[in-house]
């Protein structure tokens, strides 16, 4: 009957059960994921429109023309004129003239395209590999939160034990007051540490409302308990994932400068364009008149001197040289990381051996307090140090156990290791 009221609650609070690969599914589908998709198909929609230069471009036109004086509808040749005087026919003079036609224009060589095309490539797969590292963070932004809810439950668990033990203590020692055999301030030593777990455990929960919305806020699932999972592969360490969008920049802007030293190589290109042109009166006869008109361009356009490219160039220069140092600063800061990581992982393993026997030797001292207690050995404030050293000793292990796995997960971002090939 209590499991069904539970279930019911946790459905009309929209709380859910899932396991570690179900919300790393969830992630994909996430506006913070969207998001860095939406950027890359941005970057690599840049290389088609740097593509689109290499093809052609045509427009249709049309025109109303009125002059102040009579104008040809097309140049006319001398011998054309000769010819239409005897024959009475009409001008292709007027005043007023519209025109139809199209205009079209093809590039045959600009050297920039190329440069340019590349330079765009490079940034699309920047952009791609930023999208994949951004997910890979978000990924141990998961997993660290969970791991840090567990620690939270576990330690919360401990304090609560704690609590319990003091509180047998205290009413054992209560039956000593009242019957003379232990002064009351005793009662009131406890009852103080007592309200000091209180608060701790007060503090604990704030904690995990926290994690608990930082989980939500990357996977859109509310969970009503941490998530357990355990480590089925280890980390693959071959190579800085984490450099290669820096990496893939710094080629963008080495494009670049080859980009600007092109714009001052000559550009050839094709041009074509035809019309038709008419007109209700000619100057000569006042009757209708229509002229076909057309020509190809083959141009070429060579640039002599203009100081801006210059200046281009030696900005292209320096961008390239900041994505450089960059690039190389990151390297250095990621490599130390990497292995400060690495070494912590090993020792965080010790960590928690070392703490687990801490805690056994604890709870073993702890039993020995208690009787010391009741024999009047030992005062209220030495037995309550023992208390407080299991629970400190129980935190050192949970505590380990929650960094071991946010190492793991920060080593997993910078190798470009999926965690969900890590994890289960």
């Amino acid at each position: 009957m209590k499991r069904g009221v539970f279930i019911g609650l946790a459905l009309a609070l929209g709380l859910h059960a899932a396991t570690i690969a179900e919300l790393f599914d969830a992630l994909k589908k996430q506006p913070v994921t969207q998001l860095d998709s939406m950027q890359a198909k941005f970057a690599k929609l840049g290389v088609r429109k740097v593509q689109d230069g290499f093809y052609p471009s045509a427009t249709l036109f049309a025109s109303y023309e009125h002059y102040n004086s009579p104008t040809n509808l097309r140049p006319v040749p001398p011998t054309e004129l000769s010819r239409l005087t005897p024959a009475h026919k009409p001008y292709p003079f007027a005043q007023t003239i519209e025109r139809v036609g199209a205009k079209a224009t093809m590039p045959i060589f600009v050297k920039t395209l190329f440069s340019l095309t590349k330079k765009a490539s490079a940034m699309a797969k920047s952009a791609k590999l930023k999208k994949e590292l951004e997910f890979y963070r978000n990924e141990a932004l998961i997993l660290g939160s969970d791991a840090t809810w567990r620690y939270l439950e576990a330690l919360q668990d401990a304090m609560e034990a704690r609590k319990r033990s003091i509180e047998k203590m205290y009413e054992d020692m209560k039956n000593k007051v009242e019957s003379g055999r232990a002064p009351g301030i005793a009662l009131d030593k406890m009852s103080e540490s007592i309200n000091r777990l209180d608060i701790a455990m007060n503090d604990v929960a704030i904690k995990k409302v926290q994690v608990k919305s930082r989980i939500e806020s990357v996977t859109g699932i509310r969970l009503d308990a941490p998530v357990p999972f355990v480590q089925k592969k280890r980390i693959e360490s071959n190579e800085i994932f984490a450099l290669k969008p820096l990496e893939y920049a710094v080629r963008a802007k080495e494009k670049g400068v080859q980009a600007a030293y092109d714009a001052l190589y000559p550009k050839l290109s094709l041009s074509v364009m035809w019309s038709e042109n008419y007109s209700s009166r000619d100057v000569f006869m006042g009757d209708d008149v229509h002229r076909s008109y057309g020509n190809y361009t083959l141009g070429l356009s060579m640039p002599i001197f203009k100081k801006s490219d210059y200046t281009a160039i030696e900005m292209a220069k320096v961008d390239m040289m900041k994505e450089k140092l960059r690039l190389a600063k990151t390297k250095q800061a990621l490599k130390a990381q990497a292995k400060a990581l690495s070494e912590s992982l090993s020792l965080y393993e010790k960590s928690i051996s070392l703490a687990q026997k801490n805690v056994e030797n604890r709870k073993n001292l702890l039993e020995y307090a208690k009787v010391a207690l009741q024999a009047g050995r030992f005062t209220e404030e030495e037995y309550l140090r023992y208390e407080e050293g299991l629970l400190d000793a129980q935190s050192r292990v949970h505590e380990a156990r929650m960094k071991r796995w946010q190492t793991m997960a920060q080593l997993a971002v910078i190798y470009g290791n999926d965690l969900k090939t890590i994890v289960e």
